[in-house]
């Protein structure tokens, strides 16, 4: 039996992709190794989102080029549009796939029918940036833009759900740019489509599901989405994830984000008032070059008074060819690691505070794994067994954020 063994990296978009890769392999006749060294040939899906995504792609490519075996290696994915000339001069062993599509089930639809060593299915509805944040090496590397058909998504949802995937995760590099088209009535006439157009027909969907949106951009959220998830709390999930990045406004538009943080601030009142169940995360990069203390200062105040629920604390990485990595002032990297630990202490109080609030309180849940279940608003709940499907369960004190 011919065997594969796939390394995914980075961001569920990326895991996602492995899936469809893993059904080409399957269907061609493959069977799945648990191991890279039992395998007849290695993928590696790799990322390049920071510099220590690509120093630990590197380490498994030094790790399995020194096999004895015969496998055939291959690597894939955004480190190689990056760096594809690097990588071929110091791992000449291994084999470059540019183009990532080459490897999917079914590469123009991009559909998937399951989801391995899942409990939820992560869905791919959009790819692709052209935002130029100015320190993200992504639109570089995944810089044309991408819709999956409305359609689509209705049939690969369908397919998900009947085959025992109680909660989908919609995903994309820059999900709120989900744009579709439906026929308006006229001859050559199409009348757009946005995020919540989408997910209206989504929830439509006659089964018993839920969807979870797992990033969205604040200028992207608009009354729409949010009356969509009023009207269906049992379908769409009571969290949303929003990324802010910094609390100060001068960063901000040294960052190229395209919002202040007052116009943040007025957009998630807004949010919370209708949604007070809401799960709000979110994303913060410390350490950004000319960051000062007191840019620091007041980012560690702006978010103390923000609703979130949890952040995700990034340290700046730089990476070579976007606009910040040739600004100066660059933070020293002992400095980036003690305002990391502010902005840890400030998270860990607002996971904390987030738990308390909803200690004892029921919510639906599903199940992720042999005891553990993770509720709408995102809070992972420890439990007696495995269950399926949608269930309602008591959030516990030693439950987490």
């Amino acid at each position: 039996m011919k065997t594969y063994y796939i390394h995914t990296f980075g961001c569920k978009v990326n895991r996602y992709e492995t899936q469809l890769i893993s059904e080409k392999f399957k269907k061609d006749g493959f069977e799945q190794a648990l191991k890279p060294e039992e395998a007849n040939i290695i993928i590696f899906n790799s990322c390049t989102v920071t510099a220590e995504a690509d120093k630990e792609c590197e380490y498994f490519l030094r790790k399995v080029s020194k096999f004895e075996r015969s496998e055939k290696i291959f690597i894939t994915g955004c480190l190689v549009k990056n760096k594809a000339e690097y990588i071929k001069n110091k791992f000449p062993e291994i084999q470059i796939i540019t183009e990532k599509s080459e490897l999917f089930s079914e590469p123009s639809k991009q559909i998937i029918r399951g989801f391995d060593k899942r409990s939820r299915a992560f869905v791919k509805i959009q790819d692709g940036c052209d935002s130029f944040c100015s320190y993200c090496i992504v639109p570089y590397v995944r810089n044309k833009l991408w819709s999956k058909p409305a359609e689509t998504v209705i049939e690969e949802i369908k397919n998900l759900v009947n085959n025992g995937y109680p909660e989908i995760v919609l995903t994309g590099i820059h999900v709120g740019k989900w744009r579709g088209q439906q026929d308006g009535g006229v001859a050559t006439s199409f009348v757009p489509l946005t995020l919540p157009t989408l997910i209206g027909k989504i929830v439509k969907i006659p089964s018993q599901f839920r969807i979870r949106i797992s990033s969205v951009e604040i200028n992207e959220i608009d009354n729409n989405l949010i009356e969509t998830m009023k009207e269906y709390p049992d379908k769409i999930c009571r969290h949303l994830h929003i990324p802010l990045q910094s609390g100060s406004d001068e960063i901000l538009k040294s960052m190229n984000r395209h919002y202040d943080t007052a116009s943040f601030e007025k957009k998630v009142k807004s949010i919370i008032t209708e949604l007070p169940e809401l799960a709000l995360t979110s994303d913060i990069i410390t350490g950004f070059p000319g960051e000062t203390e007191k840019h620091h200062k007041e980012t560690c105040d702006f978010i103390k008074k923000m609703p979130f629920a949890r952040l995700h604390i990034f340290r700046y990485s730089d990476r070579e060819g976007t606009k910040a990595s040739g600004f100066g002032n660059k933070v020293h990297p002992d400095e980036i690691k003690k305002r990391s630990n502010d902005l840890f202490e400030i998270d860990g109080l607002k996971r904390k505070n987030f738990l308390n609030e909803n200690t004892g309180k029921k919510r639906k849940a599903v199940s992720i794994g042999d005891k553990k279940a993770l509720t709408d608003n995102y809070i992972t709940v420890k439990t007696d067994k495995k269950r399926k499907g949608i269930f309602e369960i008591t959030v516990l004190e030693d439950s987490e954020v």
